[in-house]
């Protein structure tokens, strides 16, 4: 019996009992697995190789989505135990992958590595990438509002959008007006435009893709994909703007990764460049 298969079997036990206890128990395995593991971000590891969550500012969606993930791609991530509501707090109850954050080896790889992660990227995401949506919308997984620091920084999720051209409506109006040296006006002007003009479907993205959320092993195969919180519909390009949105992924190594698991969206990725670098306000 697979340790995947453990932790739903462990799932469909948990779902049998009142919400109350439940919000003990895992408060309790938290508080025990502090003192055996430091707190990771918003995750807390606990005994038994699980992980949870649990905060005001989690939600459900969170849990739903690593649920839908799991059950229509291969995609490495981790297996839902449980997810509820209670009080304030959000509780998300989740097996733990094995492999270290890429992050933390990342001044390891060399140029041989970076192809062997590109390649493992593109077909991982690739089934991610060939769901359908729900509709032609841009928005969160869940059809609601979308989370993500590119588009509203330090914001309350925003939209959703009926359609890729109002979502780039939307980008365009946050940036006010984008402030572009006079000798480069022309050309940058262009390529947001092209870009904009572009036809572009909607897929299911996991908007935050970088080194911390990526997990590897010693022999740099990746072992899971985790923190889904930001997952939405989005334009097909996006997962690469925003993937390589922060500055430390604008260069370097993860930059390069990316943009061998995308080529074909070097021009959305020239045009985010100049919205990014030139815009008069960040909304």
């Amino acid at each position: 019996m697979t340790l995947s298969i453990v932790y739903r079997i462990m799932s469909l036990m948990v779902s049998f009992l009142p919400v109350r206890f439940r919000a003990k128990l895992w408060t309790y395995l938290m508080h025990v697995g502090v003192r055996q593991w430091p707190r990771e971000s918003a995750a807390q590891r606990i005994p038994g190789g699980m992980y949870v969550k649990a905060s005001s500012l989690i939600r459900l969606s969170e849990g739903q989505v690593l649920r839908y993930v799991g059950a229509h791609t291969s995609l490495p991530v981790p297996v839902v135990v449980d997810n509820f509501t209670f009080g304030r707090n959000t509780f998300l109850v989740m097996s733990r992958l094995t492999g270290q954050p890429l992050s933390e080896v990342y001044v390891d790889i060399t140029p041989e590595v970076e192809g062997l992660l590109s390649a493992q990227l593109s077909r991982i995401l690739a089934p991610l990438r060939a769901l359908p949506p729900p509709s032609d919308a841009v928005c969160g997984w869940d059809n609601g509002p979308v989370h993500c620091e590119r588009v509203a920084f330090g914001s309350p999720p925003v939209g959703p959008w009926e359609s890729v051209a109002a979502f780039h409506h939307e980008l365009m109006a946050r940036t006010r007006r984008l402030v572009v040296p006079e000798e480069k006006t022309e050309v940058v002007h262009d390529v947001v435009q092209r870009a904009h003009s572009r036809t572009h479907r909607v897929c299911l993205t996991r908007n935050d893709l970088g080194p911390h959320n990526v997990l590897v092993d010693a022999s740099w195969k990746i072992t899971g994909i985790i923190d889904w919180e930001a997952c939405a519909w989005m334009p097909e390009y996006w997962e690469l703007t925003k993937g390589t949105f922060l500055p430390q992924c604008r260069k370097g190594r993860w930059n390069r990764i990316m943009t061998a698991v995308f080529p074909m969206y070097a021009l959305e990725l020239e045009a985010e460049r100049y919205i990014v670098n030139y815009r008069e306000c960040y909304a």
